[in-house]
């Protein structure tokens, strides 16, 4: 059985419509882009653990902001939009999780690709 990140999440004030949507956002991340990436961390330790966490709430001006925490084999790697918002509320995992992917590609964590 292969090893799947542990996801916890939190949401306030966004309708339940939108919060499947960024679940399934959340998701296809984890399956798409992040999966190789991954495979190479267990890979390297068989007992390392992954864990996303989020919270998607309003910010003072009512905007959509979002905290994004990325534990992968004992190492901390965070995202927040901060003060920054977004006008579509999709793009705040999209955004963590392309921030999080060159962040394992500068640590050294590209994946194997195969040569052609």
């Amino acid at each position: 059985m292969a090893k799947t990140p542990t996801i916890s999440y939190q949401f306030v004030d966004v309708p339940v419509n939108m919060q499947e949507i960024i679940k399934d956002l959340v998701q296809k991340n984890l399956e798409g882009k992040m999966d190789s990436y991954f495979k190479k961390i267990y890979t390297k330790n068989d007992t390392a653990e992954i864990r996303v966490e989020y919270i998607i709430n309003k910010n003072k001006q009512g905007k959509r902001v979002g905290d994004f925490k990325f534990n992968y084999d004992g190492k901390l790697f965070k995202r927040s939009t901060g003060e920054s918002w977004f006008k579509i509320i999709e793009d705040i995992p999209i955004h963590a999780f392309d921030h999080f992917k060159k962040h394992l590609s500068d640590q050294g964590e590209k994946p194997n690709r195969p040569k052609e």
